[in-house]
């Protein structure tokens, strides 16, 4: 059953839905099989087709007609809540002039283009012009909110990518996460045993790993007709349509288990947008899913599965098929190894426990961004001392370090930090699922199904109906509490290194 809506607001929803298609269609296409030559000139073609969106989104006349629309719903209904979203976040875009959010798509588009060459080349001085100038665009366009009140442009950006959340309640959480986790790691160093997982940096070449992934994608019960598996630079997830998903990964031959758990992440993505109730499609109640929830989800499946002794049980008979070096380091070895701690550089490669401190350093070097206040020469220095401070390791590179990650390349101020909130989100939701169902049991008997439904009757459904903050509290019964997060991480890797 869909929401039913009338005529006018029906061809208005299927016309953004049409565009919205092309464009998430090319960016897939772009980042994946496309020739680099032909980028730049998609770009442009991406801004035009942006552009017209933005006028099609924004008619002044359709507007008026929503707003008269409005009042007539019925009191408490999901189609009046689509539509109070629809004019809240109109309420943004229509204040934004059509050359400046072109400008704003522009100059997102080079920054993603010039950022892969940068990063491939090593060198962050080909980059910083396009980034100065989207992070200049992103600030202007941001600042045509009516949410922006001229001192609180941060709260506008992480507003955008989790409702609800501002820098206090970021601070209050990443204060936690701080307070507990540093020292923790600093003792977990110094008096943890030792755990030697090299055998998952030897050489592995890709063709069996891809052949791997086959199994592993089997074992989530992965719907090819509705989810297709490809490989960038960069792994992200892409939501075509209730029946379309575009996931991708990256392959490493010395990092055996990077493709994996970033393709079990990009899955988790990928359920939420396939268990979310299909009458929600094409809605602003399914595009305003938190950042922050869709994270709770991907780190869900990443971690709490693809990290766990059960699903590796399951999958460990099939792996020595597959990779017979594997036969000599036994059951428990392994899942050791997929679980050890090591302060790293790189942040998709980052064990469970460092983890949020990567986000911790992106999250306070942004505030700076946001507020204008950036010296982006010595931005790559700025972020070497604080991987110094937080984790005891310095980049040698630009590669290893500032360009790392693609997100700001795309604009996203306020991103970052939901990684963490969700990784947060998902150790509450786990905990409660763990008191209803008997997770391990499903895992080592390969009943996939009975977690991803658990997910779907009690989180999935709600699509954007419900912030996650909500989802939480209706599942576990009570208000979030970073503490479930901190908590469990103390746990499992105290029991991990044998401490105390």
């Amino acid at each position: 059953m869909r929401l039913q809506f009338e005529p006018f607001y029906e061809e208005y929803l299927k016309k953004l839905a049409a565009y919205n298609l092309a464009s998430a269609t090319m960016y897939t296409d772009q980042w994946t099989v496309a020739p680099s030559a032909g980028i730049p000139h998609a770009n442009e073609m991406m801004a035009i087709l942006a552009q017209e969106l933005f006028q099609v989104e924004n008619d002044p006349a359709m507007i008026e007609k929503i707003e008269a629309y409005y009042p007539t719903l019925p009191d408490g209904s999901l189609e009046q809540k689509e539509v109070k979203m629809r004019l809240d976040d109109l309420g943004h875009t229509r204040n934004v002039p059509a050359d400046v959010y072109r400008d704003f798509v522009k100059a997102r588009n080079d920054a993603g283009y010039y950022w892969h060459q940068a990063k491939e080349k090593n060198d962050y001085a080909l980059f910083k012009p396009y980034l100065v100038d989207l992070m200049n665009k992103s600030i202007e366009y941001m600042k045509y909110s009516p949410k922006y009140t001229g001192d609180n442009l941060y709260d506008v950006f992480l507003d955008a990518y989790e409702p609800g959340m501002n820098e206090e309640k970021y601070d209050a959480f990443f204060d936690v996460v701080k307070t507990e986790l540093v020292p923790f790691i600093a003792k977990l160093r110094a008096e943890g045993r030792t755990i030697d997982d090299s055998m998952l940096s030897k050489s592995f070449d890709i063709e069996r790993q891809e052949r791997f992934m086959d199994t592993i994608m089997r074992y989530l019960r992965v719907d090819p007709t509705r989810v297709s598996l490809g490989t960038t630079e960069h792994p992200f997830t892409n939501f075509l349509s209730h029946n379309d998903m575009r996931i991708t990964t990256h392959y490493y031959p010395d990092r055996f288990l990077s493709a994996i758990l970033s393709t079990v992440h990009e899955y988790g993505h990928a359920l939420y947008g396939l268990q979310m109730d299909e009458m929600f499609e094409g809605t602003k109640l399914n595009e305003n899913v938190g950042s922050a929830a869709h994270e709770s989800q991907s780190r869900f499946l990443e971690n709490h599965i693809g990290r766990s002794k059960a699903f590796w049980q399951a999958n460990y008979d099939e792996l020595v098929k597959q990779f017979p070096e594997f036969e000599a380091v036994g059951l428990d070895a392994l899942v050791d190894m997929i679980n050890v701690s090591e302060p790293g550089l790189i942040r998709t490669e980052a064990d469970e426990l460092t983890y949020p401190l990567h986000i911790l350093i992106r999250y306070e070097l942004e505030k700076n961004m946001a507020e204008g206040k950036m010296d982006y020469d010595k931005l790559p220095t700025l972020w070497a001392d604080k991987y110094e401070q937080y984790l005891g390791v310095r980049p040698q590179t630009d590669s290893e370090g500032v360009l790392q990650d693609v997100h700001w390349s795309d604009g996203y101020l306020g991103y970052f930090p939901t990684y963490a909130l969700g990784s947060a989100y998902a150790a509450q939701l786990y905990h409660t699922m763990a008191k209803q169902i008997d997770v391990d049991k499903a895992l080592r008997e390969g009943r996939m199904e009975e977690i991803t439904n658990w997910l779907k009757d009690n989180v999935h459904h709600y699509a954007g109906s419900k912030t996650m903050a909500e989802i939480v509290e209706i599942v576990s019964g009570e208000p979030f509490d970073p503490h479930y997060y901190v908590d469990y991480l103390k746990d499992k890797y105290s029991k991990l290194y044998g401490l105390k």
